[in-house]
């Protein structure tokens, strides 16, 4: 729901694998890519998890998102490998963040899983 809320207009939003999500927006230079992916992080970590058939509090959940921007000459392949090697940089450098592929704390060290 709150990756629903933060997605407008011509963005698009699907599940892409298990636990991961992909979100395109079209038209959306980098530093607007970054606000929105912060604005589901805040909204993500903000929600009280409760289970329904009980009413029991289970806490809160964080994410971590890594974003990335189509270059010339990239396929889908290769921009989806570079948004998930920012993913992976975000868990290795103490998750509940947002990565993308200019920051000084991204390094593509080829672990990203390529579809």
């Amino acid at each position: 729901m709150s990756l629903k809320q933060n997605v407008k207009g011509q963005d698009i939003a699907a599940r892409y694998g298990g636990e991961e999500f992909g979100v395109i927006l079209p038209n959306t230079v980098l530093r607007a890519a970054l606000t929105v992916a912060d604005h589901v992080r805040r909204a993500v970590m903000s929600k009280e998890l409760m289970k329904r058939s009980t009413g029991q509090n289970l806490g809160r959940v964080t994410i971590s998102l890594g974003v990335a921007t189509l270059h010339k000459g990239d396929t889908a392949q290769s921009l989806i490998a570079r948004a998930d090697a920012c993913l992976y940089s975000a868990k290795r450098n103490g998750r509940n963040r947002v990565i993308c592929e200019t920051d000084p704390e991204f390094t593509n060290s080829g672990e990203a899983k390529v579809a």
